[in-house]
């Protein structure tokens, strides 16, 4: 662990010297590219847009517009908003794309107050919402 850890902190020294970084620094596969306009719903089958940046900002225009972070967790992404809602992700394995939410209150350890379809429109962020 304490080796893997040192070699992502080597990374800059070995991309100047033009050797391949350690398999243990590389990025893991994806299942999707999750930057771009999405069309996600509302539990009462309301859609709504929204942004995912390549910076990992993330906004909507749900009731005004929201903003947040969207980052990684294994092969989903999860898009946190700052009104406390939180939204995963995920690719299933009929090729259509799920979103999961979770209110202010809910435990995210628990299962998610709302499952809705999303459609992912574009890679292209586009301007800000």
């Amino acid at each position: 662990m304490i080796w893997a850890r040192f070699a992502c902190l080597c990374l800059p020294i070995v991309a100047l010297l033009g050797t391949a970084p350690p398999v243990s620094c590389q990025a893991p596969a994806r299942s999707f590219d999750p930057v771009g306009r999405w069309r996600l719903y509302h539990d009462n089958g309301a859609p709504f847009t929204a942004r995912l940046a390549p910076d990992q900002s993330a906004a909507t225009d749900s009731e005004g517009g929201e903003h947040g972070i969207w980052r990684w967790e294994g092969n989903n992404v999860r898009v946190i908003y700052t009104d406390g809602w939180d939204d995963l992700l995920s690719l299933g394995p009929d090729g259509k794309f799920v979103k999961r939410g979770w209110g202010p209150d809910d435990d995210r350890c628990g299962p998610a107050s709302n499952q809705t379809a999303a459609e992912h429109l574009s890679s292209d962020p586009g301007p800000p919402l």
